[in-house]
């Protein structure tokens, strides 16, 4: 049971909880109707992504042991319980299952989405492994978490279902992105005097501390509007028409689900507000990294109140 409770510390669980929606997205957004996502390529790609996730999270953790052990005792005192050599062999069995659900995808429905598969695993080896491990690269470090962790689950989730892309997909998978990083900054800068004591230099040293803050609080604030423009107002006519007239379609929203959608917003808005007056408060604070370090508890409640109306409002407006 303790080795169960580790791994499940170095797997970051409690942000795991709050990732289905980014997994299954895009396919919401692409399906013509609900019964499109009872399919075995969807269970296949939301199980890839959570491999991925995990596969990610627990590199991330073994080659940040001595940075956590400044600040994140727990997540380090993991590692060492667990060892070094067992997180390898749990890396393996995670990459090797990663190809598995890959190659059972590309059998299924899309070679496309191996490929995406691929290099979502390759992503999230160089942002924490040496030679590359960009996350202490100053600017880069948030290229591969924006990219592997935020934008390519959507257009891959999108592709899946259609079998191509359009600008609606793809605005949608920027502003969610830049949603996701504009609260994932607090956890850059909550770790910001821990890393530079480590020789990790990330966006909030290149940007400097308040300023990233600032950024994020505008990330989060910009892409969340564009992105809950685009659920509300394309939900049904995302997939170009595609579902038009098509067996098993929905009529417009009745009034039960007008008024579902429109709670779930509201909660969406206010989750969203909530977080950027965060960030913007942060940045003015007296010890911006100390107080991060105490706003950081809450961004796993920040991603369930965006994610998940996000993705129930694209499901109801089916």
């Amino acid at each position: 049971m303790r080795a169960l409770r580790d791994f499940l510390v170095i797997s970051r669980a409690r942000i795991q909880i709050a990732s289905l929606p980014t997994a299954l997205i895009g396919c919401a957004l692409a399906a013509g109707s609900r019964g499109e996502l009872r399919d075995a390529g969807v269970l296949l790609y939301v199980l890839l992504f959570f491999v991925v996730l995990t596969f990610a999270c627990n590199l991330n953790c073994l080659t940040d042991a001595e940075v956590d052990a400044l600040h994140k005792r727990e997540m380090s005192e993991a590692v060492r319980a667990l060892g070094e050599k067992r997180i390898m062999a749990i890396l393996g069995v995670e990459a090797v299952l990663a190809v598995v659900l890959a190659v059972l995808l590309a059998v299924h429905e899309k070679k496309a989405v191996f490929l995406a598969g691929a290099a979502t695993l390759a992503i999230a080896y160089a942002y924490s492994a040496p030679p590359l491990r960009v996350k202490k690269r100053g600017w880069l470090s948030p290229v591969p978490v924006v990219l592997g962790l935020y934008a390519l689950p959507p257009l891959g989730g999108w592709y899946l279902i259609r079998g191509s892309l359009n600008g609606n997909i793809l605005v949608f998978a920027i502003a969610y992105a830049m949603l996701m990083e504009g609260l994932t900054i607090v956890n850059t800068c909550e770790d910001q005097p821990e890393d530079e004591a480590t020789g990790v230099r990330t966006l909030a040293h290149a940007l400097g501390i308040r300023r990233a803050l600032v950024a994020g609080a505008w990330l989060a604030g910009v892409g969340g509007a564009v992105a809950a423009g685009v659920v509300l107002t394309a939900a049904k006519g995302l997939a170009g028409g595609a579902s038009a007239g098509a067996p098993g379609g929905h009529a417009a929203p009745g009034t039960v689900i007008f008024v579902a959608v429109a709670t779930l917003a509201v909660a969406y808005g206010a989750g969203v507000v909530l977080a950027v007056g965060a960030l913007r408060g942060l940045a003015r604070a007296d010890d911006p990294a100390a107080g991060c370090k105490l706003r950081a508890r809450h961004m796993p409640a920040w991603f369930l109140l965006t994610r998940y109306p996000l993705l129930l409002m694209a499901l109801l407006l089916k």
